[in-house]
């Protein structure tokens, strides 16, 4: 007969009392060892033993709404098996060191793919069902937002100069495929230096130094195809929702949704989905230009005199490659101005 010594917590007391389970025919015998309660027989069916966790104390719950801790040992194994009673499919998993690793690589593989491309592809339809006139509230806010900062200042370019660059870039908003509006709107920023960007409902910025920096109306109008690319395919609102999801993701991974790391860690999980946008854009500008008779190298000679100014103002050089590759945003330079360079021949 294989019995166990067990501590008995009966509901009502804090106190634990010793007792002996005793393995016997048709269930279990449970006996307090100072005999201040007679023996008691239960159906093995009536014992709910909980999961092992190495060898820590196991409790199992009795009728009654009481429990015992027994000792995780080799008796135990003894006394259970002496019963009857089979582990579930889960703790019979855990002991099997091939299987945690086969239960591991799951998880990783259908973790990586969800981040490879089901986040991108939920957040595309998510985003592409959004209607355009919250789209478009969304960028009157942020639009508001950043010129009520000190990031963006009244253009201080000639109105003709503006005119000029509208005009050149008409045919290709007409062209675009989309009935959405697109506004073009330019604006002097110090703080950002020659850049432009495109906001999610079809708002695009360019900024004065931009501008200066190009030689023609024709690159200007380059940069505008790419950003055209960035409204096309509603890249703003889908980084957007890619990020939320991840920083939720890895808020509760961490434990912690306000530290440091956890947004460091959404910084760079996203910068792989912002290099795909780039590309993306890059493609789409590309063709749109080659539509209306443009060369790509356009955009491929605004990429270049862009690096160096960022580089002369200070900024690190994108097109090395290496680990600050991976982590920007931007896929490296050079080849991004290889791949144009490419479409334009």
């Amino acid at each position: 007969m294989a019995a166990i010594r067990a501590r008995l917590f009966d509901g009502h007391s804090s106190r634990p009392q010793p007792v002996r389970l005793s393995a016997v025919a048709g269930g279990v015998d449970l006996e307090v060892l100072d005999g201040s309660a007679p023996r008691e027989r239960l159906a093995a069916a009536a014992l709910h033993w909980h999961e092992p966790l190495g060898r820590a104390v196991r409790r199992v719950d009795l009728p009654g709404g009481r429990h015992c801790e027994v000792v995780s040992d080799d008796a135990l194994a003894a006394f259970l098996h002496a019963t009857g009673h089979r582990e579930s499919g889960i703790t019979v998993w855990q002991r099997s060191g091939l299987r945690v690793a086969l239960a591991i690589g799951l998880i990783l593989a259908v973790g990586l793919a969800g981040y490879r491309w089901g986040l991108p592809l939920a957040a595309r339809i998510v985003a592409q069902a959004l209607p355009m006139a919250a789209v478009q509230a969304i960028d009157a806010q942020l639009l508001q937002t950043l010129d009520g900062s000190r990031l963006l200042a009244p253009s201080e370019l000639a109105p003709t100069r503006i005119a000029a660059i509208e005009a050149e870039v008409a045919p290709l908003i007409a062209d675009r495929g989309s009935a959405d509006p697109v506004r073009l709107h330019f604006r002097k920023a110090p703080a950002i230096g020659a850049n432009a960007f495109a906001l999610p409902g079809g708002d695009i910025v360019v900024t004065d130094a931009l501008v200066t920096l190009a030689p023609t109306d024709a690159h200007v109008a380059a940069v505008v195809a790419h950003e055209l690319g960035h409204v096309a395919h509603r890249h703003g609102l889908r980084n957007l929702i890619q990020a939320s999801v991840l920083a939720a993701v890895v808020g509760i991974w961490t434990g912690d949704f306000s530290s440091l790391a956890t947004a460091g860690a959404t910084v760079v999980l996203s910068s792989a989905y912002s290099r795909d946008f780039e590309h993306e854009a890059d493609a789409w500008g590309a063709a749109l230009l080659a539509r209306h008779g443009r060369s790509p190298a356009l955009l491929a000679t605004m990429l270049t005199r862009l690096e160096r100014a960022h580089r002369t103002d200070g900024g690190t050089d994108d097109a090395g490659g290496g680990l600050g590759d991976y982590l920007s945003s931007h896929p490296a330079t050079a080849e991004r101005i290889e791949r144009l360079n490419r479409a334009a021949q």
